[in-house]
């Protein structure tokens, strides 16, 4: 299954090794024998955009650099943030639409989804909150943006 594209189902990409991705879907867990990158590509080249430009879209309309939430699909608001630097082995990419909860514990910090499966993470709540944040401001800009267009 090397043609996964992410939908509005998908909660959290979650590196696993260089080439292999666990993918969180509401309601199922899977792995997928490619790189999580190649995933983000994919996904927003399917509905067309390059996630390059996905990546500038983000700098332009947050006036920021690093660790920039992207929209992979606009309509359907389906954004995801990265939970560390996207150059680091190690991260994750999370959903802003499917997270129902979030907080603290002793590992970092558990992401409860809309469909009740949890998620621990090795960041702090702050970290956390901090990505939250950008991605929902993200989505609020993207909104605006559309109801001015209608």
């Amino acid at each position: 299954m090397n043609e996964y594209e992410i939908t509005s189902e998908t909660c959290a990409l979650i590196s696993v090794s260089e080439n292999a991705t666990e993918v969180i879907e509401l309601g199922k867990k899977f792995i997928i024998e490619d790189k999580l990158t190649d995933i983000l590509k994919r996904s927003c080249e399917f509905y067309g955009c390059t996630l390059e430009g996905r990546i500038k879209g983000s700098q332009m309309q947050l006036g920021m650099k690093y660790k920039l939430p992207i929209i992979i699909e606009n309509t359907k608001e389906i954004i995801f943030f990265p939970t560390s630097s996207p150059r680091l082995e190690n991260c994750s990419w999370i959903s802003l639409k499917n997270i129902k909860n979030y907080e603290e514990n002793r590992f970092g910090s558990i992401i409860e989804f809309i469909d009740d499966n949890k998620l621990i993470l090795p960041i702090s709540l702050e970290s956390l909150e901090n990505q939250i944040f950008r991605a929902t401001k993200l989505m609020l800009i993207s909104r605006k943006r559309s109801k001015m267009e209608k």
